[in-house]
């Protein structure tokens, strides 16, 4: 029955897994080719790494407010038991959700900066962006409850770590003169993205990227 039961779960995970990638391959694609190319230099790689962070960051947090406002439909794609477990858990996803766009938004901003938009405007934005979600984050906590406190402390651990070793290895190197060092922009973007990364491995651990 377990084994049936864990067989079911991974197909379920499988499909979703899928899915996601489907809908945030096709808009990515849209987005790149429609917002991206007329107002970003994608030649540039930083340009296109945090624009393509920013996506991600965009999508997902996208993704959780439809799900926090439509309970019911968001059950069939969030990883929760039913659409009253969104409901219950509405005012913490609402923080994430928002917090998540955010930094898209932040990141677009930078993106976009020097093409579509002045480096003073990308920057009244992106400090907007960053005063926001320190407000947000921090009226949001009174919401979480202690599995998210332990959460966060891992997936901060974990970034702390992972920045220490990526970053670290890195400027060490570009240092002795092996590699280049990374550029403002690409620095910013990968870092955030280190976080996104750390944060999965946190709740992975814990077995709740498993299908409810």
């Amino acid at each position: 029955m377990n084994a049936t039961m864990d067989a079911k779960k991974m197909r379920v995970m499988l499909w979703r897994m899928f899915g996601g990638a489907v809908v945030g391959g096709v808009a990515s694609l849209l987005f790149f080719k429609f917002v991206g190319e007329p107002n970003m230099d994608l030649k540039n790689p930083s340009v296109l790494v945090a624009a393509g962070c920013g996506v991600v960051y965009l999508l997902i947090g996208l993704m959780v407010a439809f799900g926090v406002a439509a309970p019911k439909t968001g059950a069939h794609f969030l990883n929760v038991e039913d659409a009253e477990e969104l409901r219950e858990e509405r005012p913490k996803l609402r923080t994430s959700a928002l917090a998540t766009i955010l930094i898209g938004i932040f990141l677009l901003a930078l993106a976009m900066a020097g093409n579509a938009i002045s480096n003073e405007i990308a920057l009244a934005i992106a400090a907007l962006c960053l005063l926001a979600v320190v407000a947000v984050t921090v009226a949001g906590a009174k919401q979480y409850d202690e599995l998210t406190w332990q959460l966060t402390r891992e997936a901060s651990a974990y970034g702390f770590y992972a920045t220490l070793v990526f970053f670290g290895g890195w400027a060490a190197l570009a240092h002795l003169g092996f590699v280049a060092w990374v550029s403002p922009l690409a620095f910013v973007a990968l870092l955030i993205a280190l976080q996104l990364l750390t944060a999965f491995i946190a709740v992975g651990k814990r077995g709740m990227l498993m299908p409810r």
